[in-house]
This record gives C-alpha cells, sequence and structure tokens, in this order.
C-alpha cells in the first residue's frame, strides 16, 4: 500500500469502517511511514476536538420542529407525532447520509470556529503543541535512532529541507522522537528531546523572519551574525533563529538564558554566496 492509498483510508480506520484485511494493510503501512502516521494523528486528534466541541453545542429547542417540518415530515399545524420526542427522535428520521452530515457541520461549526486558533503563528503554536507533546496528549512516532528519525522526516516533506538535529547529550538529552505537523499548508519536523533535563522540541520549517512573533525581543549574536528571537508563555520558552531558508524553533521549560545559550551554541551561520 502506498502512501496515497493509506491517506484515502485514514477516515475509515479511524471510523472503523474498514475490513479486517484492509485494516490490516493501512496498519503495516502506518508502522513503516511517519508522514502518514503524522496525517492519521491529525485526524483522530480534530475528531476528538470536534466531539468535545459537539458536547457544549445548545441545540435551539424548536430545531427539531423546523427540521421535520423541512423534511415534510409533519404538518405544520399538527405537531410533532408523539414517537418521535425524547433523546433519540434524530435517529428515527429517515435522513439520507448526506443530510446528516449537513446538519452535523452546521451545528457544530460555530464552536468548531470558536475553538480555532484565531492566530495561525507557528512559533506560538509551538508553544502550545511542545506541552501537549512532552504531556503526551499529542502524539509522535517514537524513534531513538537519531540517524533513522532524522531520514524519516526529511522523506515526509520529500527532501526539501531536513530536521536540524542537535547533540544535546552533554544536557542529559536525548531524541526520542518526532512528528510532523501542518500550519496553514506549512510542513513543520518536530523531534522531541528528553532526559534528565527539561524535555526540549525542535521545530524545524521553511520560513522568514516574518514568522517572528511580536512579542518576541530581538539578541544578535556578534560573533556569528545570527539573530534570535525568543518569546514565552505559560512558563514555556521559545529562542527562533534562521538558517539559510530554514527557521529553527527550540522550545522548553529551561530558562530562557539556558535555552538561548544552547541556541547560539547550535546555530550555524550560513555560508556567503
Amino acid at each position: 500500500m502506498n502512501c496515497e492509498e493509506a491517506q484515502d483510508l485514514i477516515t475509515a480506520l479511524i471510523d472503523d469502517e474498514l475490513s479486517e484485511w484492509e485494516s490490516a494493510s493501512i496498519k503495516s503501512h502506518l508502522e513503516q511511514c511517519v508522514r502518514c502516521q503524522a496525517i492519521h494523528q491529525q485526524e483522530r486528534a480534530l475528531k476528538a476536538e470536534v466531539r468535545m466541541a459537539a458536547a457544549s453545542v445548545t441545540v435551539p429547542a424548536d430545531l427539531r420542529k423546523k427540521i421535520l417540518l423541512g423534511l415534510g415530515s409533519v404538518p405544520e399545524q399538527s405537531g410533532i407525532p408523539k414517537e418521535r420526542e425524547g433523546p433519540g427522535w434524530l435517529s428515527q428520521l429517515p435522513l439520507r447520509p448526506v443530510f446528516v452530515f449537513a446538519l452535523l457541520l452546521l451545528l457544530l461549526l460555530p464552536a468548531v470556529y470558536l475553538m480555532w486558533p484565531k492566530e495561525l503563528s507557528i512559533p506560538l503554536f509551538a508553544l502550545e503543541s511542545h506541552q501537549k507533546i512532552v504531556a503526551r496528549s499529542l502524539a509522535y512516532v517514537a524513534e531513538e535512532n537519531e540517524e533513522k528519525l532524522k531520514a524519516e522526516l526529511l522523506r515526509s516533506v520529500e527532501g526539501r529541507f531536513a530536521p536540524m538535529g542537535y547533540d544535546l547529550s552533554m544536557m542529559g538529552l536525548r531524541p526520542v522522537g518526532g512528528t510532523v505537523q501542518e500550519i496553514g499548508g506549512r510542513k513543520i519536523l518536530v523531534t522531541l528531546y528528553e532526559g534528565t533535563a527539561p524535555s526540549l522540541t525542535c521545530y524545524t520549517f521553511l520560513g522568514t523572519e516574518g514568522d517572528v512573533p511580536k512579542e518576541a525581543a530581538l539578541f544578535t549574536d556578534p560573533e556569528k551574525r545570527i539573530d534570535f528571537y525568543t518569546f514565552s508563555r505559560g512558563g514555556v520558552n521559545g529562542v527562533m533563529h534562521r538558517e539559510g531558508k530554514v527557521i529553527c524553533i527550540l522550545v522548553s521549560k529551561l530558562p530562557m538564558p539556558e535555552l538561548l545559550a544552547l541556541a547560539r551554541s547550535k546555530a550555524q551561520p550560513t555560508p556567503p554566496l
């Protein structure tokens, strides 16, 4: 099974709609493909968010009657049949799946819109993502072989750019896994480091200084001639810098001076053209 075939079946896999053979085939593919694993994880997370949003939606009291009237099932003057009242009334309607989907989408969109972040800034997204990955509420692919992890992440973006993998053993940290995330159509390679020091995530993506959050503070390394941007939220710190066309963000609960010193020590100046 190739990536295109697997991605066509991801939704059906999550919804448990596949045959045993199809399920086994796509699961076998997911075990080997970081890119499809990331898509699978993102779709599962989105469905979970939608379910949570649905639980908080208050349905207008007259919605049931309006739907029945719109279907022509109930004359306006006659009221709603007693057998269709109660919590399961919607399931008793002879609705086509496309109508049910449209109805649910109409109900859920306001809640999902309010839940969705208004600012899709990758650096600020990274701060939230870091906490979820460390707390294991956002899935990642476990892989402690640094070279294999780097190769899989590189393959997930068709070799357009590579993750900035660092040797952090002097801090008691080692790579334990990674994932691919996407914001506004832009792919982000994420590597998770864990050990005796506070966990650290490294986010790598194609970008420019235009991605710097407004509240970031600027620090320029006079020797390497690299600009570093520091920012924090909720006790989580981030340090961002650019090497050529690639942006790197280190995120951790390490004190900001330590995180900045780490970024400065690992950053490599872009060779002159």
